[in-house]
């Protein structure tokens, strides 16, 4: 049907743009449905967000950003977890991915990721790292189930993609300190909505 009207469709045609690891399959999938292929990944550092992130029964997952990225807010309280939240680009893709945990597996790989690259970053003004992906493995965290993820740096490229534009904020406050706009206010209630039924599986709770 063509659905001139809007709201008649009975098919959910949303974009798969929500990029996550799952543990059980040893797989990165878009909204936890569609395989994605992450062999490089190109980063886009104006999106980095850090914070804290939890998931409860009664609201669901959650996400508190750090005013500045890397500059550790305080804990919320003893259930939540480091978190981060990044726009990235597989290689091949036809569109960006939000990549957004706080699922040891994946913060942990993230984490790792910016000890490729950071402190190299002011040397490549305007260039976007990539990453090669080089596979993952079953590892004991706790009492549970977690990865590990292997990515080794490829290189810095031009810019290869965009971030959607309901994603910037034009209100959020300037970063005095490298000037760009800070995304962290950027994030829409659909996106926390989609990410919060498609980013953790149980056997990635390790704790």
């Amino acid at each position: 049907m063509n659905d001139i009207l809007g709201g008649m469709s009975t098919t959910d045609n949303k974009q798969q743009i929500y990029l996550g690891f799952k543990t059980r399959d040893q797989k990165f999938y878009a909204n936890g449905e569609t395989e994605v292929d992450v062999t490089y990944l190109q980063l886009d550092i104006d999106t980095f967000k850090s914070g804290w992130g939890r998931y409860t029964k009664s609201d669901g997952f959650e996400y508190k950003w750090d005013n500045k990225f890397t500059v550790v807010d305080p804990k919320p309280a003893d259930d939540w977890r480091r978190a981060f939240s990044a726009w990235v680009m597989p290689h091949g893709a036809e569109h960006p991915y939000l990549w957004q945990s706080f699922s040891f597996a994946e913060s942990s790989a993230f984490n790792n990721i910016l000890g490729l690259f950071w402190d190299d970053r002011a040397n490549h003004a305007g260039k976007l790292p990539v990453v090669e992906y080089k596979g993952s493995k079953h590892i004991q965290v706790g009492m549970g189930t977690s990865s590990e993820l292997s990515f080794t740096f490829a290189k810095w490229g031009d810019r290869g993609f965009n971030v959607p534009d309901w994603y910037i904020d034009p209100d959020a406050p300037v970063d005095n300190d490298d000037g760009f706009v800070s995304p962290n206010e950027g994030l829409a209630d659909k996106v926390a909505e989609m990410v919060a039924k498609t980013e953790l599986s149980d056997d990635d709770i390790p704790f």
